[in-house]
């Protein structure tokens, strides 16, 4: 069977899916990884909002766009390479790139010239033919998040509740959760989304979550495949043990729920 993780930007997939990463790559299942938001903008240099939001406020000296997000794409291979994963990107702006900017980016709403990337990820679902697509359920309201979420929604349209069947794209639609807005937001039920969370969601199919159990090796591999993105753990964490930290704890509070170990929850497409 293989798996398509589609991410907004390079990490979130290990963030939130690294688990069941590991646990399909151990079973020998084919995985790929589309990476939607990891481009730079056209301007010579960051601003200072740039230089904090992409997780690079402490590094000394002027920094380029296209020299971060280099450096970011070379982390995503990484990962992709450590989880025997195939990597394609769609090399799109950031969002900070394409004038979003304030205090609080993840509440952001997409601008109507600023649509989702619907067409590139139905060419690449056409193009991979995945057994199952993982999109973002988009928990925090990211802007990117938000984008990707819709465009998998836009570009699954036919997708196929578990036992169903669609005359032109085979594939079951999985939504992770993501973190560490999660974690953040300690989310745990559908009805924490906004209004507008899963609108164009078809009322047919219902979303019913699933848990991975996460053993002491699993999660020690997604920690180490979190560690890969060295960039960004101080601005998501501010310190590697604060990283583990949050990530042990959410595994926990998550698995306390379904009455098991620590673990991931995924949020399956089935029919009502």
């Amino acid at each position: 069977m293989s798996h398509l993780f589609v991410s907004p930007h390079p990490d979130d997939v290990a963030l939130s899916c690294g688990g069941l990463v590991a646990r399909l790559q151990e079973s020998g299942e084919a995985v790929a990884i589309a990476t939607i938001f990891g481009g730079a903008g056209s301007q010579a240099e960051l601003t200072p909002y740039q230089r904090e939001a992409l997780g690079f406020g402490r590094r000394p000296g002027p920094l380029t766009p296209a020299g971060v997000m280099a450096e970011r794409a070379l982390e995503d291979a990484a990962y992709a390479a450590a989880a025997g994963a195939r990597l394609i990107r769609a090399g799109l702006p950031d969002a900070v790139f394409r004038g979003y900017e304030g205090d609080n980016p993840p509440t952001l709403v997409p601008r109507p010239n600023d649509p989702p990337p619907h067409a590139w990820l139905r060419a690449a679902l056409d193009r991979l033919r995945p057994a199952v697509a993982y999109l973002p359920l988009s928990v925090g309201g990211h802007v990117d998040h938000r984008l990707v979420h819709r465009a998998g929604i836009m570009a699954l349209g036919g997708v196929r509740p578990s036992g169903g069947s669609s005359p032109d794209l085979s594939c079951d639609l999985v939504f992770y959760e993501d973190l560490p807005y999660s974690a953040w937001a300690e989310f745990h039920s559908l009805e924490q989304l906004r209004p507008d969370q899963l609108a164009g969601f078809s009322p047919s199919l219902a979303l019913v979550p699933e848990y991975v159990q996460l053993s002491d090796a699993l999660l020690d591999r997604k920690l180490a495949g979190i560690r890969i993105y060295a960039s960004q753990i101080d601005q998501l964490f501010g310190s590697d043990s604060n990283m583990e930290s949050v990530i042990r704890a959410r595994a926990a509070q998550v698995g306390a729920v379904a009455g098991v170990g620590p673990a991931e929850r995924y949020w399956r497409a089935t029919a009502r």
